[in-house]
């Protein structure tokens, strides 16, 4: 069984997050008591990054050390996720990437095993699949989420374990992302990578991936190929 980790921003949705960003920066303040904006998480490029570390690069820039920032990242996390639905509800519907759905069933006919593989916020990445009608997709208690780790590349294990311990038999891994950081993480953790060019990045930014896909309708067609293909 092949377990197929999917990126949620620009991957599974398009268009900037803006009510996430908004709750990030507004959990900045209230627990650091830092003057953050938007502006600052688009300086740092947050593409592919998870939100702790988003929060800490923007926390950096303002001037705060490490030790301050690790200490209050639960805090932080905490504030984040509880801020989230409020603002969720105040901004539009987000963008979800044309034949999702489908794309989504092609891949389980095809066997795989779909969990999320997100930088997001665990509690902030559910609230997204439901508010897009794609919750049901994605059970709890499975894949890896920006509230696990705030490294990037420590995810693919995560997410691998939490399948073999439902029991599902998944050995092989293929993530589904828009950026280099998705590609990244991917190598990091053993896995194969179907890159998909909807987000910040163009195809040719994503060469190092086994694959690279227009969007996601072709990009599941590409997984169903490697996941005929057997191991890698």
């Amino acid at each position: 069984m092949t377990l197929v980790l999917l990126d949620i921003d620009g991957t599974l949705l398009h268009g900037a997050p803006a009510a996430h960003t908004e709750a990030l920066v507004r959990a900045i303040r209230d627990v650091h008591g830092v003057d953050a904006s938007p502006a600052d998480v688009g300086a740092i490029g947050p593409g592919g990054r998870t939100d702790q570390e988003i929060a800490r690069l923007v926390l950096r820039r303002h001037g705060l050390g490490d030790d301050a920032i690790t200490t209050a990242m639960p805090e932080w996390m905490r504030r984040a996720e509880a801020i989230y639905p409020g603002l969720d509800r105040d901004h539009p519907d987000p963008v979800v990437a044309p034949g999702a759905a489908a794309a989504l069933g092609r891949i389980v006919r095809a066997g795989g095993i779909l969990a999320l593989l997100t930088g997001n916020l665990e509690r902030i990445a559910r609230a997204k699949m439901g508010r897009a009608g794609l919750g049901g997709w994605f059970p709890h208690g499975g894949g890896a989420f920006g509230s696990d780790d705030e490294r990037r590349d420590a995810l693919v294990p995560i997410a691998l374990a939490r399948a073999r311990a439902a029991g599902n038999g998944a050995t092989e891994v293929v993530v589904v992302g828009d950026t280099p950081r998705d590609i990244a993480c991917a190598r990091a953790g053993g896995a194969r990578c179907v890159a998909v060019a909807t987000g910040p990045h163009p195809a040719d930014a994503l060469a190092d991936a086994d694959a690279v896909a227009a969007d996601l309708a072709e990009g599941a067609a590409l997984v169903e190929g490697l996941l005929r293909a057997g191991p890698s």
